[in-house]
């Protein structure tokens, strides 16, 4: 008997209550393969070595800025079976905040216990609206013992920040494991980081794939990251989420005119107000429609 795959408003559900869902079996197993075959390369080509802070890790190479690398990444942030999930958290209207290729190497001890939107939440009351929401791409299978994210199941609304005095103190984590192939997609305000990984010559290679509002600065800058030839070879919806366009009409813009139109001409044209308008739309308050 085939399991019912579950629906967008069930992974809502479950996000709105535990901060955070699994979609399984998610990814294509080739393009799961292609993905880690190329972060293995290019580990190897760019010398990738660990960067020695608490956040980074002393046995983790990380990546940034992935889409300038190879174009193999492209196909990341606007898969079909993850950026639905994502749309209805945020709205169409979202951004990609960053993407970071992280491979956890043996010995790695575990990381700090922090939130995504950390920066944002010491600013905001919590509990708040996501401010980013994470997709955490498996391109090996996460276990308890290979550096599996270690989180806390619903402390998306807790009061406090994990940084604070006393948070974490008879916090219970729970491991995260799950197979290669699968995406855990959580609220930027859920407790995790990166657990130990315990084996002896294991490696646990994944992809967070982070997102925010239209409104918020991006992690990663892709407008100085990403060179305008190599963006030019994106599709639309990605340059999009790159923030090409102008957020509910008005935001973003260059002298009136959308980024896109300024880098890419008529290809990604967009006036401020103007364009906004005649689709009926209200910039200042109302959602992206479809053809946004």
């Amino acid at each position: 008997m085939t399991q019912a795959v579950p629906a967008i408003s069930d992974h809502l559900a479950r996000i709105d209550v535990e901060g955070y869902t699994i979609l399984e079996g998610a990814i294509e197993p080739d393009l799961v393969d292609e993905l880690r075959e190329t972060i293995r390369r290019l580990e190897r080509e760019l010398h990738v070595e660990p960067k020695g802070t608490s956040a980074e890790g002393h046995a983790t190479r990380r990546m940034y800025n992935l889409l300038a690398k190879d174009p193999a990444f492209q196909a990341m942030p606007v898969h079909p079976n993850v950026l639905p999930v994502v749309e209805r958290l945020l709205d169409r209207g979202c951004l990609l905040s960053g993407m970071t290729a992280i491979d956890i190497g043996p010995g790695e001890t575990a990381q700090p216990m922090h939130g995504d939107d950390i920066v944002m939440s010491r600013h905001l009351q919590r509990p708040h609206a996501p401010m980013m929401v994470t997709t955490m791409w498996a391109l090996d299978d996460f276990t308890a013992e290979n550096g599996g994210t270690q989180f806390v199941p619903g402390s998306h609304v807790f009061p406090r920040t994990p940084d604070e005095p006393g948070a974490l103190d008879g916090i219970e984590t729970r491991p995260l494991e799950m197979a290669a192939g699968s995406v855990m997609v959580f609220h930027g305000s859920l407790w995790h980081g990166g657990g130990s990984n315990t084996t002896s010559d294991e490696w646990r290679c994944g992809v967070n794939v982070q997102y925010c509002p239209g409104f918020v600065r991006q992690q990663q800058n892709p407008y100085l990251g990403v060179p305008p030839e190599v963006a030019a070879t994106f599709s639309d919806r990605l340059l999009e989420l790159l923030g090409y366009r102008l957020y509910k009409g008005i935001m973003g813009h260059v002298d009136g005119a959308s980024p896109g139109e300024v880098v890419f001409g008529a290809r990604m044209a967009e006036t401020a107000y103007r364009d906004s308008e005649q689709r009926g739309s209200r910039p200042m308050t109302g959602d992206l429609g479809a053809d946004a």
